[in-house]
């Protein structure tokens, strides 16, 4: 079992496409990374970074991006995205 584990995790569920946090909302930690990540960095149309859910993320669960060395973002348009309040 694992304990002491230093992460972030969500509170409730969260369906897929949710922005989790933005770039300027982004508490100052790493997040784990992950062969079957659950988030990936995406760039806004403001040109702002975000942090969005790539698939449904369970309460409790950490989240997670890719193993990817890339971090520049992938573009989101950000149609049918669920701004998560709370």
């Amino acid at each position: 079992p694992m304990s002491n584990v230093d992460g972030l995790y969500a509170a409730n569920d969260i369906d897929e496409g949710t922005i989790i946090f933005r770039e300027d909302e982004m508490p100052d930690c790493a997040l784990h990374r992950s062969s079957n990540p659950n988030c990936s960095v995406v760039v806004l149309d403001d040109e702002t970074h975000a942090i969005i859910s790539i698939r449904k993320i369970n309460a409790g669960e950490f989240f997670c991006v890719g193993d990817s060395d890339d971090e520049s973002g992938e573009s989101y348009d950000g149609d049918s995205v669920d701004s998560e309040n709370g």
